[in-house]
């Protein structure tokens, strides 16, 4: 199918506008030549201006259409204390006149970097010491049980349906990167990215839907300790079926990589510091150390290592998150 179309089939779930869109593409020439043989491109969703921008406004246009679609007063999210979901989640539902309760892992020290940005626009933060995972989730879910009690209209944003809707904002992504490239005469032979679920699975069914001849290479930021390959793909299929679109995403076609998660979730790698700063240094662009910086990282690896074959157009996905850089300065400047 063509972009337009691919489009035309995601715009009909409801939808708020919410982010700066199209974001840009840009070429990345001295960090290319920094690297040797290959031809970097950047696609800039740290330039979607909500709260800071990221990848999340888009995500978030249509988990909050779906919401104001029905009749919500109030929004429910959670996280990590530097969640990028949820302060692009606080931002979005201020602008939208609804109320923001964040469940978030309790924090030590004073608030900084996305937990900062939480409190200045005004959500509602509940501490939990659940861990990321289906205990958070859990949270959630009662947070919005109570909130009815209430009387109130939550939306709890997550779950399957939160995941397919994301995937729903990546695959429209893709047709949008897809006819920025066409017209430039320049496709990528791979996309990278961070994630380990609804970004990667919207990529694949947008790069599958549209037959583009581009290996989609998901880095994860965190190990979730399950099968993440049938996850993605699970979800990948459901949006298929929930768009009307003949295709079928296997495990199998799922590259999906933990090599450079490092310690942990939310934990800089040294590999992510130097990756921050090479980009920095030869780019004047900022990557975060908590997904991007180590996507690049692992990108960077790659193409040393040979895995992206020499002469490789490689557009890599910048996702946002850059708040976090100020909640681990001490980190990046070990």
């Amino acid at each position: 199918m063509s972009p337009s179309e691919l489009s035309a089939a995601v715009l009909r779930l409801p939808r708020v506008p919410l982010a700066h869109l199209p974001t840009p593409v840009e070429p990345l020439p001295r960090l290319s030549s920094a690297l040797g043989d290959v031809d970097l491109r950047i696609k800039r969703d740290d330039a979607t201006g909500l709260a800071l921008g990221g990848s999340k406004a888009r995500m978030l246009e249509f988990t909050l259409g779906e919401a104001l679609a029905q009749g919500a007063d109030c929004i429910v999210q959670g996280g990590d204390a530097q969640s990028n979901h949820c302060r692009q989640a606080a931002a979005a539902a201020a602008r939208l006149g609804l109320e923001a309760h964040l469940v978030l892992q309790r924090s030590p020290g004073p608030p900084q970097g996305s937990l900062l940005l939480d409190g200045i626009l005004g959500a509602e933060i509940h501490w939990t010491d659940a861990p990321l995972g289906p205990r958070l989730e859990e949270e959630k879910d009662a947070l919005g049980q109570e909130l009815r009690r209430q009387g109130r209209t939550p939306y709890v944003i997550g779950g399957p349906r939160g995941k397919l809707l994301g995937a729903a904002a990546y695959a429209l992504q893709v047709a949008e990167w897809a006819q920025h490239c066409a017209a430039a005469d320049w496709m990528p032979d791979a996309v990278y990215v961070c994630s380990s679920a609804a970004t990667h699975a919207g990529l694949a069914v947008g790069v599958r839907a549209l037959g583009l001849p581009c290996r989609v290479q998901a880095l994860a930021p965190i190990r979730w300790g399950t099968d993440v390959p049938a996850s993605v793909a699970g979800i990948a299929n459901g949006l298929s079926r929930e768009l009307g679109l003949d295709l079928e995403v296997r495990p199998a076609e799922i590259n999906h990589s933990e090599d450079y998660v490092g310690e942990g979730y939310g934990i800089p790698t040294r590999e992510a510091r130097v990756a921050i700063e090479l980009v920095a240094r030869t780019e004047g662009l900022l990557l975060d150390p908590v997904y991007t910086g180590k996507a690049m990282a692992g990108l960077i690896d790659h193409v040393r290592r040979g895995v992206v074959r020499p002469g490789s157009r490689v557009l890599f996905i910048h996702t946002g998150g850059l708040p976090a850089l100020f909640a681990h300065a001490r980190a990046l400047l070990a």
